[in-house]
């Protein structure tokens, strides 16, 4: 009798032991869903590892979704419709100033700068901001961060402050 006790409880614990590791080898997929304000080259890399399926050798699933302005990426955020919103910081500040019971949080820094890009349709060897005096440029959403910073880089200097 001691004899099978024994054996059965080994064979109990290889059991218990080996399920657990078993299991390891089962890779269990999670879906994120990622609404980005806009598509921009400053996502560059999200795009390569989403190509090259970094995310799924991580047991991620990626949707993407382009939702194209911080009020509509916020609002797929607060329906559950993202869980992850790349978006400026200002939308979570309107969210929390609008009295939200259940703020958003901002966990992550994607880029350190605006983002704006200065382009010509003819190529400028030596720029010089001088050379905006006059100048009519197209900027994004009129209270948007990417207009306010061409307006600030350009007011910087003060001989074109008042000329743009």
């Amino acid at each position: 009798m001691k004899k099978w006790f024994k054996a059965g409880f080994a064979l109990l614990m290889v059991a218990v032991l080996i399920i657990p590791l078993a299991a390891c080898g089962q890779d269990k997929v999670q879906t994120v869903k990622v609404a980005e304000v806009t598509r921009s080259i400053f996502y560059a890399p999200q795009y390569v590892a989403l190509e090259k399926g970094f995310f799924e050798e991580e047991g991620l699933k990626v949707e993407l979704t382009t939702t194209w302005g911080g009020d509509k990426t916020m609002t797929a955020v607060l329906s559950n419709a993202a869980d992850i919103g790349l978006v400026g910081s200002e939308t979570s500040i309107y969210v929390y100033a609008q009295g939200s019971n259940d703020p958003v949080i901002n966990f992550a820094q994607l880029t350190q700068t605006d983002g704006t890009f200065l382009v010509s349709r003819e190529k400028i060897d030596d720029f010089s901001w001088d050379q905006l005096k006059g100048a009519t440029y197209l900027g994004s959403a009129q209270a948007g961060c990417r207009k306010w910073s061409v307006n600030s880089s350009s007011r910087s200097t003060a001989s074109i402050q008042r000329q743009i």
